[in-house]
């Protein structure tokens, strides 16, 4: 039985319609209680996520709601990548956000047992976990870094909704409730490509990316060793990445002088909860 209720998975958006009337999309209306909800309890400067405050709040309760509706979303009505991308990587940051304040989380996500592949919505009649929404939709189907098989089997109609190709700068921008992911922001279809270039430059210039002249290193987040893959699978690939968005100044010229011997190591990551 304890296995039984160690597997089973929570829905948190399963609460009936409240009749809400909306006058706008769905996902607009969902975008727009995202920006309310960073507006009023989210840290822009560090990022941190006031949870307690956000529990029995208007903003959250309104959130709730609009999360309940999604159970009825017509997912084909997201026709491009990029209403994919700003769909799907806003709900994934509120999902986490809605999970911690459901599970009363204190220290960190990993509390809860499995807790991106528990946690779920339903949305437009299918069920997404959180690792479905990451690496089946927003990685185009791939593996996750430490399993053998792909999220969604070949006949699994949510394929479908995936954002492909994959953009490599949504690492930059998913938040998974820790102190070492990214500041969490909201995205909208039309300026998504502005803003994962800005959460990709404003990631890369943090102290989660590090040039170290005097150790010869390049010092990253290990954001950057479980997705290899998505930056071009070697160490070459992930260096021009960091060139990408670097600012310029001194460590981006050593970089660049010696990208070919320069070494790569990975920072620990803090799973703390980001608040």
């Amino acid at each position: 039985m304890e296995g039984v209720i160690w597997r089973s998975p929570i829905v948190l958006n399963k609460q009936e319609s409240s009749g809400i009337v909306l006058e706008q999309p769905l996902d607009v209306a969902l975008t727009l209680a995202m920006a309310d909800l960073k507006a009023g309890f989210i840290d822009l400067e560090t990022g941190g996520v006031r949870y307690g405050n956000i529990r029995g709040s208007d903003v959250f309760e309104r959130y709730k709601d609009l999360a309940g509706e999604l159970k009825k979303f017509d997912l084909t009505s997201l026709k491009s990548t990029k209403q994919r991308l700003a769909f799907w990587i806003n709900i994934y940051n509120t999902m986490v956000i809605h999970g911690v304040i459901e599970l009363s989380l204190q220290r960190s996500v990993k509390e809860f047992p499995r807790f991106f592949d528990r946690l779920i919505y339903e949305i437009g009649g299918h069920r997404f976990s959180l690792n479905e929404i990451e690496h089946g939709i927003l990685r185009g189907n791939r593996r996750h870094p430490y399993r053998l098989f792909r999220p969604f089997r070949r006949r699994d109609p949510r394929i479908v909704f995936a954002a492909t190709p994959i953009d490599p700068r949504i690492h930059f921008a998913l938040v998974c409730g820790a102190r070492s992911c990214p500041p969490i922001g909201f995205y909208e279809a039309e300026q998504i490509d502005f803003q994962l270039q800005l959460a990709a430059a404003s990631f890369v210039n943090s102290p989660q990316v590090r040039v170290l002249p005097g150790e010869n290193t390049l010092s990253l987040s290990m954001i950057f060793k479980w997705y290899k893959s998505d930056f071009g699978e070697d160490k070459k690939g992930l260096i021009e990445t960091v060139l990408q968005f670097l600012d310029e100044g001194e460590p981006k010229e050593y970089l660049k002088q010696r990208r070919a011997r320069i070494r790569v190591s990975y920072q620990p990551y803090d799973w703390s909860l980001n608040q």
